[in-house]
């Protein structure tokens, strides 16, 4: 089977989106405004649902990409070179996780401009990379975002400690 980190990484992250999918029962719900079928458990499930097919993406790639392409025998990487080929997967589990660890202390807003930024800078190619732009996409949709959340479907997000 070739490319076997996709199939590994799919397995991984099957098996994260499944726990985040359960840890999303355990969210308590707010009545809000009065009953609807959006609550604070909505938008979890539905990343962990979007987790999942992604994680069934990657599983079957090796399966599709082995019928196409004739297997090269005596062509192994190691793991430093496959990182390295590979590094915008590795910052982007690295900036989701600082982001994770930022959202309680600086909110969402902060958190989620900040991560934009840094997440547009990984995936922009390198010689069409701008911070201004960056920037702007990140405060635009981190405050889009936000007001959606809270004025339109009443959903409270979090504020940061250091603004309590």
């Amino acid at each position: 089977m070739k490319n076997r980190s996709d199939f590994i990484t799919g397995i991984i992250l099957a098996v994260f989106a499944i726990w985040y999918f359960v840890q999303a029962q355990s969210i308590r719900v707010f009545s809000g405004m009065g009953k609807s079928v959006i609550n604070s458990q909505t938008m979890p499930k539905v990343w962990a649902v979007c987790l999942l097919l992604l994680a069934c993406v990657l599983i079957s790639r090796p399966f599709r990409n082995s019928f196409k392409d004739a297997v090269k025998k005596g062509e192994k990487q190691s793991f430093a070179e496959l990182m390295k080929k590979n590094w915008e997967v590795t910052a982007t589990f690295i900036a989701l996780f600082v982001y994770a660890l930022l959202l309680t202390p600086f909110g969402f807003i902060i958190s989620t401009a900040v991560y934009i930024f840094v997440q547009t800078l990984i995936l922009a190619p390198a010689e069409k990379r701008s911070y201004l732009g960056a920037a702007i996409i990140g405060v635009v949709a981190a405050s889009a975002t936000y007001y959606v959340f809270v004025f339109w479907l009443d959903v409270l997000l979090p504020v940061g400690k250091i603004f309590d």
